[in-house]
C-alpha cells in the first residue's frame, strides 16, 4: 500500500492550478454540443480534445475513461466507456441530436 500525504497548501495549489487550467476552462468549439460540454464540466470532466471534428472527453484520475466524439460529414462515431470496465462501446449516428441525446443518457448511466 501506498501513502500519500499532503499538507493543505499543497491540495490548495494543486486545486488552484486545476481550476485555472486553460483545458478545463476552454469553450467547445463544435457549438453542436455545447448542452453537453456543460453536463460533463458540472460533473468535473474536461475536455482532452476540441476539435470541430473531434470532442473527448475525461477526469483528472480517470484518464482512461473517456467520452470520444468524432464528427465527419456522413456520420458520428460516439465512444462511451462501460461501467465497471476496461472496454468502451462504439456506435454511429446521422445527426447532432441523436448522438446527443445517447450521450447524455449514458454520461448519466455512468456517473449515477
Amino acid at each position: 500500500m501506498i501513502l500519500y500525504i499532503y499538507n493543505t497548501d499543497q491540495m490548495n495549489t494543486h486545486a488552484n492550478l486545476m481550476l485555472n487550467d486553460p483545458i478545463l476552462n476552454s469553450e467547445i468549439k463544435n457549438k453542436g454540443f455545447a448542452i453537453l460540454d456543460e453536463l460533463f464540466k458540472k460533473h468535473g470532466w474536461h475536455l482532452q480534445k476540441n476539435e470541430m471534428n473531434w470532442i473527448n472527453y475525461t477526469k483528472f484520475g480517470h484518464e482512461t475513461c473517456c467520452f470520444d466524439i468524432k464528427i465527419s460529414t456522413e456520420k458520428i462515431i460516439v465512444s462511451v466507456p462501460l461501467k465497471n470496465s476496461m472496454y468502451n462501446f462504439v456506435t454511429t449516428f446521422k445527426g447532432y441530436y441523436e448522438a446527443s441525446e445517447y450521450i447524455e443518457q449514458k454520461f448519466k448511466d455512468y456517473v449515477y
